[in-house]
């Protein structure tokens, strides 16, 4: 790569100086409590750029040349043309994040040898260290970067984590004033939790991932400790490296969309709407009374009802009136539930309804609109003519109806678990209010940029018994 640490670049210690005028320039008595951890790292980068510049610098480089490529499977010419293209704020995050990773991983080479810099800044030929900066350094080179959930953000205040990759894990709350003010449930980061007094609080570097990106990551990572080096420091550095990777890949390349299967059926996902005029109310009623697989009424809509193998009772396809009273809308989520379910509510219900027309959406595509930047909202406009606060009303049926059986469904995100199983631990419970969070915190924006009331969930908080 061509990009070098000039003197007059920001520094990459994240001060926001230029590096001439920081960690560029000979370190200089710092004034500072002894058992504070302030300045440790611009007092560790200092001392490596005046006794170890070259020898840093280049691993530095090399250590964005070894990310960057990993983006893009060793393709130096897709690399080159990736990283030719990125922001003056992702290049400064970039070096930011991986001189802590240097500081708490890396080595570089000194007089031929290679020579782990935590041991050469915490040695005895080390830079002057107050008790909490040495503490502070020390730490860093023991503490993991870690793949963590966040589950609930007070905003300027902190946020609360839990280990996605360890379940067991107890959660860690942990003030953060910047970073919790972008942070929102639901998301992805990762991070080094690090302890101080009275609690915990982030390293500094962190790599907050978007939906699509950090699920990807999770994945990724499942699949590293599935086969596990017997070595746990082995396993700690490359969870690391490729939480970077994704991080950084996530700016360079379109996120990989995952395989959406039907729980039951294991079909591809599709969300398919038929719709139908109606054309006697009273007719379609009666029809829909004799059906003992139905359960439902006009109000709350109705839901086609199976046991599956697994014990659990799932909905085949949803009946729902649409705002007006003169439609009617059949839900399902493949095409062969769709085609069958089709054809069974049209004999079902005859002539007192007309087919009108089908609607497909992709959750692929949808994933992709928002699942760009980290933390990003997907932005839903209402089409012309649709009235929001009917629009809420409608939606509030199908939002209970799609999470009636939910406290006891297996969740991908609760490791399979049902929320009701996962709530037995601190860990487990956290994850579930933190599910509950995120939903909570989706609706709210995407009822605000619809301009209509937003729909609760509190009747999940209320079945499972929880509190806020």
């Amino acid at each position: 790569m061509n990009h070098k640490i000039g003197r007059n670049d920001p520094c990459p210690c994240g001060s926001g100086k230029k590096y001439k005028q920081c960690c560029g320039k000979p370190e200089a008595p710092a004034e500072t409590s002894p058992d504070s951890h302030d300045g440790a790292v611009e007092r560790a980068v200092a001392w490596l750029a005046q006794h170890h510049r070259k020898a840093f610098v280049a691993a530095l480089e090399m250590e964005i040349d070894a990310v960057s490529l990993a983006c893009f499977d060793e393709d130096e010419q897709a690399t080159d043309e990736a990283m030719a293209g990125i922001d003056r704020a992702l290049w400064d995050q970039l070096q930011l994040n991986l001189t802590e990773w240097l500081l708490a991983e890396g080595d570089i080479s000194v007089k031929g040898e290679h020579q782990r810099v935590s041991e050469l800044l915490l040695g005895p030929r080390g830079p002057l260290l107050t008790v909490g900066q040495r503490a502070w350094l020390a730490q860093l080179a023991e503490r993991p970067l870690r793949l963590y959930d966040v589950t609930d953000v007070a905003p300027g205040s902190g946020v609360t984590l839990c280990d996605a990759l360890d379940s067991t894990q107890a959660p860690i709350a942990v003030a953060e004033r910047e970073g919790s003010r972008s942070m929102r449930p639901g998301m992805q980061i990762g991070a080094r939790v690090m302890a101080v007094a009275g609690g915990h609080q982030l390293s500094g570097a962190v790599y907050p991932f978007s939906m699509l990106s950090g699920r990807a990551v999770h994945e990724d990572l499942r699949a590293v400790l599935a086969h596990a080096s017997p070595h746990a420091q082995d396993n700690a550095l490359m969870i690391g490296h490729r939480i970077i990777v994704g991080w950084l890949a996530q700016h360079l390349r379109p996120a990989p969309l995952p395989n959406l299967v039907h729980a039951a059926s294991g079909e591809p996902l599709v969300f398919i709407s038929d719709h139908y005029e109606v054309r006697d109310w009273a007719a379609l009623a009666c029809a829909l009374a004799a059906q003992p697989d139905l359960q439902g009424s006009r109000e709350a809509g109705w839901d086609r009802l199976v046991d599956s193998d697994d014990g659990l009772t799932r909905s085949l396809a949803t009946l729902a009136a649409q705002p007006g009273g003169q439609r009617v809308s059949l839900l399902t989520k493949t095409v062969g539930l769709a085609d069958s379910g089709r054809v069974w509510f049209e004999a079902l219900a005859g002539d007192a309804v007309k087919y009108l027309l089908r609607d497909i959406a992709d959750p692929r595509g949808t994933l992709s609109r928002a699942g760009g930047a980290p933390g990003a909202a997907a932005m839903t406009r209402l089409p012309e003519g649709i009235d929001p606060q009917e629009l809420a009303q409608a939606l509030a049926g199908v939002i209970k109806r799609t999470y009636a059986r939910w406290a006891d469904e297996p969740i991908p995100a609760l490791n399979g678990q049902t929320p009701r199983q996962a709530m037995q631990s601190a860990a487990g419970l956290e994850r579930v209010k933190g599910l509950l969070r995120s939903y909570e915190d989706g609706e709210a924006r995407t009822a605000a940029q619809q301009g209509r009331a937003e729909i609760s969930y509190q009747f999940l908080w209320d079945e499972l018994g929880l509190q806020r």
